[in-house]
């Protein structure tokens, strides 16, 4: 009876609160990490031919949102298929510069966070995910022939503010562009501090390309789980944010 009350308690709560979608459509022409392959959708099974409709599926582990595991980039760390179920199911807390028109190349600095912090009164916590809108997303995801752009050009932090968030203790952070903390300008890739050095080494998941951050309140509950790949470097997701109203 106790546990029932409790699962009831939970969905009344969940039922209070606003939903917001933190993936983008998967469909033809998304953008894509420039060396990894486009995502294929194909009518394989149609009502006239078959009796019932299947697409076929062919795409990247790190196609549309997705989440990096430690294995990305570091031989011998966890695979996604051995992260925990509920790892990325936590409060989260979201800084958003969407307001500053970032550019290409443009680095978010561990000031710049702990302003933002100051002026807002949040603060991401230990065992919580940060969610940094660059306004990316919104401004430059679409899927016809400029595509690329999105995944080819794109705003970044310092090291100071990826060593930061590391020394939070979060389970997890994630941004709407490709590559998280990493810069990109013209298809030239900076530094990697958090793929490289600090996140993942570290356990931290990575996050990319979230949609509708925009939407969000500064503190929601963020439930996501990643697709139990066998030996998998990520899994594409459908994150969804869920905030008071």
């Amino acid at each position: 009876m106790a546990d029932g009350d409790a699962v009831g308690r939970l969905a009344s709560l969940f039922a209070r609160m606003k939903p917001i979608d933190l993936a983008p459509r998967l469909e033809r022409g998304i953008p894509r990490w420039p060396t990894h392959p486009h995502l294929i959708i194909d009518k394989t099974v149609t009502h006239d031919h078959d009796g019932y409709y299947c697409q076929g599926l062919v795409m990247a582990e790190h196609t549309g949102c997705h989440v990096d595991a430690p294995a990305h980039n570091h031989s011998g760390l966890a695979t996604i298929d051995r992260i925990a179920v509920d790892w990325l199911m936590a409060p989260a807390t979201l800084y958003d510069f969407s307001e500053l028109n970032l550019a290409p190349g443009d680095m978010i600095t561990s000031d710049m966070i702990e302003n933002y912090e100051r002026e807002r009164g949040v603060c991401v916590r230990r065992d919580e995910i940060a969610l940094v809108n660059y306004g990316w997303s919104k401004r430059y995801w679409r899927c016809d022939y400029q595509a690329q752009w999105y995944a080819r050009n794109a705003p970044g932090m310092s090291e100071e503010t990826v060593i930061l968030f590391k020394e939070r203790g979060i389970r997890a952070i994630g941004t709407d562009t490709v590559a998280c903390e990493i810069a990109l300008v013209d298809g030239v890739v900076g530094d990697a501090p958090g793929h490289m050095r600090h996140w993942l080494p570290n356990g931290i998941l990575i996050i990319e390309m979230l949609a509708n951050l925009e939407q969000l309140a500064a503190r929601s509950f963020f439930v996501s789980a990643p697709l139990p790949i066998h030996e998998g470097s990520g899994s594409p997701m459908r994150p969804v944010a869920f905030c008071g109203v």
